[in-house]
This record gives C-alpha cells, structure tokens and sequence, in this order.
C-alpha cells in the first residue's frame, strides 16, 4: 500500500511539473512573445529579457521536477518487468524527446538566445535568429507531444 501512495504521489507531482512547463511555454508561445515581436530594438530586446527572466526560474524547475519525477515513475513501472514491451519503446521515445527538449530549451534560452541579443545589442547581423526561432518551434513540438506519450504510457501501464 505504501508503494502504491508512493507512485500516486509521484504521479501527481509529475502531472503537475508537466502542467507548469507545457502552459508556461504555450502561454509565452502564444500569448506573450507575439505582441513582443511586432516592436523594434530596446523595447523588443528589454521585454523578452524580461520575460526569460521571469519564466526560466519557473520553467526550468518545473521541468526538473518532471524529469526526476518521471524518472522514479518509471522505475516504478519496471520494478518487475523482464521482457521489453510496447510500454519500453514508448519509454525510451519519451526519454529520448526529453533528452532533445533539455538540449534544445538550454540552446533557446542560455547560448542562442544570448547570442542574437548581443548581435542585437552591438548592431550586428541577426545571424542566430533563424536557428533560434527553428529550435524554439522543435521545442514546442516536443513539448506538446511528451504529455501525449505520458498518456499512452498510463494506457499501457
């Protein structure tokens, strides 16, 4: 019974990582950086500054709260499993794209996104901003499809 409290508890708290990161990134996505775009120089530069700011502590918490937790799900899962199954591949999809969504959020946001504002800042070609814009659409995908393999992981649980 305690190991059951234990995963539901896991779960919950996973569920609600999930949450934060996935609405805080279509909120930002969708709602936030549009209006951003349509402004120039400073005022452009100084509110996705803000926002980056504001968000990463936030998001990249609730991101590591998923993975961990996720990780001891799975754990959870596999306790007495021997034979790879429909759930494994899933598993290792899931983790895989989770691998490429660390990768790409910590490019977007700690060496690209830096970069196109120092470009920005001292008048310089924005070289960087089409791969920054190309990995900030990759991560959304990515980020949209995990909560749906989270699903087909509960459905083959």
């Amino acid at each position: 019974m305690e190991t059951m409290a234990m995963e539901a508890t896991l779960r919950a708290i996973h569920v609600l990582a999930a949450a934060i990161w996935v609405g805080g990134t279509v909120a930002l996505v969708f709602v936030a950086v549009p209006p951003v775009q349509r402004l120039e120089g400073d005022d452009r530069a100084r509110l996705l500054r803000e926002f980056g700011r504001r968000w990463r502590p936030i998001g990249w918490s609730a991101l590591g709260v998923a993975v961990l937790t996720g990780l001891g799900l799975a754990a959870y899962d596999h306790a007495f499993d021997t034979a790879p199954s429909s759930f494994d591949w899933v598993l290792a999809v899931k983790g895989a794209l989770v691998g490429l969504l660390v990768a790409g959020a910590y490019l977007h946001d700690y060496v690209l996104g830096p970069g196109l504002a120092r470009q920005i800042r001292e008048g310089r070609p924005q070289s960087i901003r089409p791969l920054l814009t190309a990995i900030g659409r990759g991560n959304l995908l990515v980020t949209l499809a995990l909560p749906v393999l989270g699903v087909v992981l509960s459905e083959l649980a």
